[in-house]
């Protein structure tokens, strides 16, 4: 006989897998033993401390406990000496409220036992007595002071209507001799008190105007839209200059402030705008 013959070895299998409901069985069987063995020891250790629910152990513990004993009522000593009882036949005085001295304190108490004034029977009172008539004559109301009179205010003069006329007769002449090139006309429709635009003395201004006029070219001035303001010796009139002088021209707004100087009107500032 073969050693094959005699102990035959079995071919090796390998071992079938674990299905899906195989492994949660298991996963459940595992946790459900775990839980049972955590929840032993803390029943073990509650049975220990006698604080399971369904022990009767604390039952039997405050069964043990004796009831206290029930202490006698502790009495009030009798006071030495009693209480004069009050008498019956005594009567509160008059305005005396019965209780208010326990109820009042010891400083306010006495307050309870006045009579208050309200509460007095009342006494007889004097009849009023008859005005006095008194024989003086009557007072004579004092006589009302007078009224100030105020002093009479300066009547402003009124200005001439032909006054309008003379400022523009004397503003057409200015325009006049400033295009025919007349500097001494011109300079003369200005007052010594005119003062310039520009920080040049009068003087040094009537030089100034003087050689720019006389330079050669012809100068046109006219006036137009003229309004005119009189006021006593005073008169402003607004107006649209058209300048032209060669190849240039202006057309621009001007502002003259006269001031009346005998029969005449005189410049004392001219300046652009309105």
């Amino acid at each position: 006989m073969t050693p094959s013959t005699i102990n035959p070895q079995p071919p090796y299998r390998r071992p079938r897998p674990l299905s899906a409901i195989q492994t949660l069985l298991w996963l459940v069987a595992g946790i459900a033993g775990m839980f049972a063995l955590v929840s032993t020891i803390f029943a073990v250790k509650l049975g220990l401390e006698g604080r399971l629910p369904f022990s009767d152990a604390p039952r039997a513990a405050a069964a043990a406990t004796p009831p206290a004993a029930p202490q006698p009522p502790v009495q009030a000593a009798p006071s030495a000496t009693p209480l004069p009882a009050a008498s019956p036949t005594a009567q509160a005085p008059a305005g005396f409220v019965s209780g208010a001295e326990s109820i009042l304190p010891s400083e306010v108490a006495h307050l309870a036992k006045h009579v208050s004034p309200l509460d007095a029977p009342p006494t007889a009172t004097e009849p009023p007595s008859a005005p006095s008539i008194s024989t003086q004559p009557p007072t004579q109301p004092p006589t009302p002071a007078a009224a100030p009179v105020a002093a009479p205010v300066e009547a402003i003069p009124a200005t001439h209507p032909a006054d309008h006329k003379r400022v523009e007769a004397a503003l057409l002449a200015w325009a006049k001799a400033w295009s025919s090139k007349d500097v001494d006309t011109y300079l003369a429709h200005y007052a010594d008190t005119f003062t310039p635009a520009s920080q040049l003395s009068r003087s040094a201004w009537a030089e100034q105007r003087r050689q720019r006029i006389a330079r050669p070219g012809d100068i046109s001035v006219a006036l137009d839209a003229i309004a005119i303001q009189t006021e006593g010796d005073k008169a402003s009139a607004r107006f649209t200059q058209h300048y032209r002088a060669g190849k240039l021209k202006l057309t621009e707004a001007k502002t003259i402030e006269l001031i009346r100087h005998g029969d005449t009107w005189l410049i004392v500032q001219e300046r652009l705008g309105h």
